[in-house]
């Protein structure tokens, strides 16, 4: 059993909410044949065609290495491709593939209506306050990264 002190914890509630937020959206997405990094990726290749690996990698939460792991298994799967920008150097642009985007939508369905559970009953202007303040916080850390004391 967890400590009264560390349920009250909003680092604790925020991490719970990330893990129950992951495994839903893993097993809607299971249906489509993706996961939720992947998910992630079309979507913002679908928001940002040519976006970089490093800026999806940055987006998405995980690293460089990683995110060439994701690209090259959905350009495996047929659901991206990727053209050479002789400008750049070996950077290669990703975008979606036709099979890419019709998996994108009908795997976003499924997103919505998790998303919808849990927002649950609440109004737009709660959700927009949720969401200010949650990118505020973040903000907040990102900002101060190695600035924060010991109290004690």
């Amino acid at each position: 059993m967890v400590p009264m002190a560390t349920q009250q914890s909003l680092g604790y509630q925020v991490k719970r909410l990330q893990q129950a937020l992951r495994a839903r959206m893993d097993g809607v997405l299971a249906p489509h044949g993706l996961t939720m990094p992947q998910y992630a990726v079309l979507a913002l290749l679908a928001e940002r065609p040519g976006i970089s690996n490093a800026d999806l990698a940055r987006l998405s939460f995980v690293t460089p290495p990683t995110m060439i792991r994701i690209v090259t298994t959905l350009e495996a799967l047929g659901l991206l491709s990727r053209v050479d920008r002789p400008s750049e150097g070996r950077a290669r642009a990703a975008q979606l593939s036709a099979e890419g985007e019709r998996r994108l939508a009908a795997a976003s369905a499924s997103v919505d209506a998790v998303e919808a559970v849990l927002w649950g009953a609440t109004t737009d202007t709660d959700r927009a306050a949720v969401v200010a303040w949650l990118t505020t916080a973040a903000r907040r850390l990102e900002v101060d990264h190695g600035r924060v004391r010991s109290t004690a």
